[in-house]
């Protein structure tokens, strides 16, 4: 058996895996030969994997793969027709418009090598900046406060300081779900060092139910929060003030605005929805511990105060001396497995390659080094204005790389609108089924994460080699190559790479000479520029700055750990940050409205191209839902598992966009709903949250503010609803409600209609076997059909939300029709459905239920019933079952599922031998 080692395909935690196959070579590799596990010598992950990691390799059966480029009319053609077509327009429309006419829209999903290709051909050759990436949606905030404070886009820490910290604060960041293997590794810490964790979020997520301190502050109130902090600092006299003196800028005018704040802790704990008991409790950590380390994620960047929120952060660590100390600073958690790697080679309109900015030097500097006149000599449009110039006409060519704007950018339909009236739309993509592939007029077949070649940076500054291991398909290719491509044919010197690696050397001899010319940045690749092929193939995870080949396979390094930073004082800055606002109130009626939150679903990943035909990954969460406070649904006339549409609370004439099914949840705030980001068209009759979500933004990252925008909720009344599994039509009339599941084999469908008479809700055929059932009091409309015999087709209908373990009713389809195969469909349609709890391994909540209760009969009898111990039953069943025992990130669910299941037992007792002995009880 042979071995690649590789970097994984989502988050920005930069995980290995080994990929190992049971064929002699890799050539035409069969993926049924294949086994992925972590790599146990990655630094990152030291083998761990989260579930999505876990199934990387059940990712590669796309339903519908892209292998040949396709022309809009759906024509394939070769790909020199391809880049000479792009080549001609590109050159048509500057040619017309002028250089800023034309853009390109990049993806964190994107190799190094691709991103650097990209930035070279617009801003150097093209002489647009108009090239960004969705990194802007979840990084740019982080970005721009570290620039602001430190000089450069530098994370100073690395993930040793887990270790290392006496005090974990997490804010806006559901860790559990979005970087479980990180937060596994904070989870040990605690256990082995007794680490304080603390969860800093409205929401109770996952992450906040296994914090040791909760703050469920309001939302927006995060700047405030810090803001105070840094006076709490000061008034008790936790500051560093040598540390100050020495190595900072700014301070005096800073804190003697925070302090206007910590004078008045009551008021200030009014402010951000605490207590003044826990206010002063979190405070309170700061000043009793020398190490603690704040890492923050979507939850403050997606805001429009998230740069100054991030400020406000690192104000509070510059004071206490901790940036570049061991289990200390701030941290920031990134998103996608190349956010940071895009940042290195300029990925963003507001930056050029190597972090540079647009400064007269800066751009001499790259101008000789690309061996061209000029560059782009200003900032480009970043993502949503970039859109919004697409919509306006002033944009009439873009290329969009391995993202789906269409679905995660705000104002979705106005995305849409854009791009469907553009011009000439190229999108590079691995499937033709997202719904951004379906505008383009090239679609363009990109090599895929087990195809591509190149490298990656994760969230520590960690360059890993992603190496592909599955010999490409049809006429798939690099992103890097299709660049380079369409250069030459435009007439551009300098594209001639015959490899990722040759791409890579002479990014790292920019670095080299960067760094030359600007010996105060930190960025530097110099000890890279000579890898031979060979060097490139073999090259170990390692931590830059790189300033020699003798540095490769360094980890573990602290930047600005002496007091020097990068700024051209050489002194890191205190920002004082615009004055602490709340969230906007809206003229709303606020019984009738509430604040959407997007977030993020547990085994899904960003617009769920990658991961929505994973079986597994779709079981916990088959349907689009929205999350409400129990108390909050009778404001809208709505009970849980319904279905509602979702309408702007301050443009009345806007259409809602199709359903989502509600869920009472009760750590949800009273006047909050939190809906996922993943959902799309490509899944659902629904098109996905973003669609109404304003275009605001922060005005020093231009990041979209995500984050609480006010809705109106209206329940939808249905006629029937339920499930479809075998053949089905997705174009049958009357139908507003559908949602597509993918199956161990196959796919149902959860459909809704609003009208009895609508599409084929009750149309029986000469072979179709159609009866009702009443299955717990609810009334079930069921219909086989079937062809040549066998069963091709199962549809379940009610009035309200049928409730089927959808596995065991598909495992129907195919089979004859007799009374053996009715009694048995009875059966299971009666038994209902329990949900997953633990997507590793398929555990649901009723084997927890079984298990806890057996524990539970066990401890009474063998004990006796003041002797009931949860921890060790808890621990029995995830010990017996293996839920929560591999990545982790069920943790929290199978707990609370436990100790239901533990409650509703000690009830049982209680109720019904209320003056029972521990004899009568065992």
């Amino acid at each position: 058996m042979s071995t690649i080692q590789s970097s994984c395909a989502y988050c920005g935690v930069g995980c290995g895996v080994s990929v190992s196959s049971t064929q002699a070579d890799w050539v035409d590799v069969d993926v049924s030969s294949l086994t992925l596990t972590g790599d146990k010598h990655h630094p990152a992950n030291h083998g761990h994997l989260c579930a999505k990691g876990e199934r990387l390799l059940d990712s590669l059966a796309q339903p519908n793969v892209l292998r040949y480029p396709v022309l809009r009319s759906g024509k394939p053609i070769q790909w020199d027709q391809a880049s000479s077509l792009i080549a001609e327009k590109f050159a048509q429309t500057i040619a017309q418009y002028g250089a800023n006419s034309v853009a390109l829209y990049l993806s964190g999903q994107l190799l190094t090598e691709d991103y650097y290709v990209a930035n070279k051909f617009a801003k150097g050759y093209l002489k647009t900046a108009n090239v960004d990436t969705n990194s802007r949606l979840c990084m740019s905030s982080a970005v721009s406060s570290m620039q602001r404070a430190f000089g450069e886009d530098v994370v100073p820490g690395c993930y040793d300081d887990i270790e290392h910290a006496e005090v974990i604060v997490l804010i806006g960041a559901n860790t559990a779900w979005t970087h479980p293997v990180l937060f596994k590794r904070i989870l040990a810490s605690r256990n082995a060092n007794n680490t304080k964790l603390v969860v800093i979020d409205p929401v109770a997520t996952a992450t906040a139910k296994q914090a040791d301190l909760h703050l469920a502050i309001a939302p927006g109130a995060d700047l405030a929060l810090f803001y105070g902090l840094l006076g709490y600092l000061a008034d008790n006299e936790r500051v560093n003030h040598e540390y100050i003196t020495t190595h900072t800028d700014g301070f005096d005018a800073v804190v003697s605005h925070a302090k206007q704040l910590s004078t008045d802790l009551i008021g200030l704990a009014k402010q951000v929805g605490l207590t003044e008991q826990v206010l002063r409790q979190f405070y309170q950590l700061f000043v009793q511990h020398k190490t603690v380390l704040t890492a923050s994620c979507q939850g403050v960047n997606q805001s429009v105060i998230g740069t100054d929120t991030t400020n406000a952060i690192i104000n509070c660590h510059l004071a206490l001396g901790h940036i570049g100390q061991a289990g200390c600073g701030f941290f920031s958690l990134t998103g996608q497995p190349n956010a940071m790697g895009g940042r290195e080679v300029g990925g963003l309109a507001t930056q050029l390659a190597c972090h540079m900015g647009f400064s007269e030097p800066e751009r001499e500097l790259l101008a000789d080094f690309w061996l061209v006149d000029t560059v782009a000599d200003k900032k480009g449009l970043a993502a949503v204005d970039m859109f919004d110039a697409l919509a306006d006409g002033k944009i009439k060519a873009i290329w969009i790389m391995g993202t789906n704007p269409v679905v995660s950018l705000p104002n979705s339909n106005k995305v849409a609108k854009a791009l469907a009236d553009c011009p000439f739309v190229v999108v590079s993509e691995i499937t033709p089924d997202s719904d951004t592939a379906k505008f383009a007029d090239i679609l363009l077949p990109a090599q895929g994460w087990s195809e591509k070649c190149g490298t990656v940076t994760n969230s520590e500054r960690t360059i890993s080699r992603q190496r592909g291991f599955i010999t490409p398909k049809g006429q798939s290719k690099a992103d890097w190559w299709a660049i380079s491509q369409v250069a030459q044919k435009m007439g551009f010197q300098g594209f001639e790479f015959d490899s990722s690696a040759s791409v890579f050397r002479e990014f790292a001899a920019l670095s080299a000479s960067v760094k030359l010319a600007f010996p105060n940045k930190i960025f530097d690749l110099s000890g890279l520029t000579h890898l031979t092929q060979q060097q490139y193939d073999d090259l170990i995870p390692t931590q830059w700055p790189i300033a020699s080949a003798e540095h490769i396979g360094q980890q573990g390094l602290r930047i600005f750990s002496d007091g020097g930073f990068a700024t051209p004082t050489g002194k890191a800055q205190f920002i004082l940050p615009a004055k602490p606002v709340t969230q906007e109130t809206p003229n709303v009626a606020k019984h009738v409205s509430v604040l959407l939150n997007s977030g993020r679903s547990r085994d899904q990943w960003h617009t769920m191209t990658r991961t929505g035909h994973i079986a597994s990954l779709r079981a916990s969460i088959p349907e689009p839902v929205i999350q409400l406070h129990p108390d909050k649904l009778t404001n809208f006339s709505i009970a849980d598992g319904d279905l509602v549409t979702i309408c702007s609370a301050t443009d009345e004439g806007a259409t809602p966009f199709a359903l989502a099914r509600v869920v009472a949840d009760q750590g949800i705030p009273l006047d909050m709903a939190l809906m996922s980001m993943h959902w799309s068209k490509q899944f659902s009759l629904g098109k996905g949250v973003n669609q109404y979500l304003d275009s605001r933004v922060d005005p020093v990252s231009q990041q979209p503010g995500y984050k609480c925008q006010y809705v109106v909720l209206k329940p939808v009344l249905m006629a029937l609803q339920g499930v479809v599994f075998g053949l089905h039509d997705p174009a049958a009339q009357g139908l507003c409600w559908q949602v597509a599941q993918t199956l161990a084999n196959g796919v149902c469908h959860h459909i809704g209609f609003t009208n009895n008479e609508d599409g084929f809700a009750y149309q029986a055929t000469a072979h179709s076997l159609t009866w009702s059932a009443n299955v717990h009091g609810q009334r079930l409309h069921v219909q086989c059909n079937m062809e040549k015999g066998m069963v091709s087709a199962i549809k379940v209908l009610s009035h309200s939300r049928v409730n089927l373990a959808v596995e065991p009713m598909n495992a129907f389809i195919g089979k004859p029709i007799d009374n053996v195969f009715i009694k048995q469909l009875h059966q299971q349609i009666n038994a209902g459905n329990s949900p997953l709890i633990c997507a590793c391994t398929g555990v649901t909540d009723a084997q927890i239920a079984d298990e806890i209760n057996a524990q539970f009969d066990q401890q009474v009898f063998n004990d006796g019933k003041q002797h009931l111990q949860f921890n060790k039953a808890l621990d029995a069943t995830q010990s017996s079952l293996g839920c929560g025992r591999q990545c982790g990130s069920c943790n929290s669910e199978v707990k609370q599922c436990a100790q239901t299941h533990w409650q509703n037992a000690l009830s049982y007792i209680e109720l019904e031998y209320p003056n029972a002995t521990e004899e009568d009880v065992a």
